[in-house]
């Protein structure tokens, strides 16, 4: 995969966000189980994340909440 520049301050405080989010997740996880190791906590995380597809097929009520989400991101950077 290419490696593209970033050029964009929003891209930047998006990627922030996901980071963020992806650190709560990891955190979450550490409370499931928390006898894992950081590491082993990390490649959980991964894998939920690789599950997640899987998890939104049998969900479909997740992948209308997403729509909803993105609908309302949308709508509001046309506002500004």
């Amino acid at each position: 995969m290419k490696k593209s520049k970033i050029s964009s301050s929003k891209v930047v405080r998006a990627r922030s966000l996901a980071v963020y989010e992806l650190e709560k997740l990891f955190d979450y996880i550490r409370t499931v189980d928390p006898e894992l190791e950081a590491d082993q906590a990390i490649v959980l995380t991964a894998y939920v994340l690789a599950d997640l597809p899987n998890l939104f097929r049998q969900n479909p009520e997740l992948v209308d909440r997403i729509k909803e989400i993105a609908a309302n991101i949308k709508q509001k950077n046309t506002r500004n």
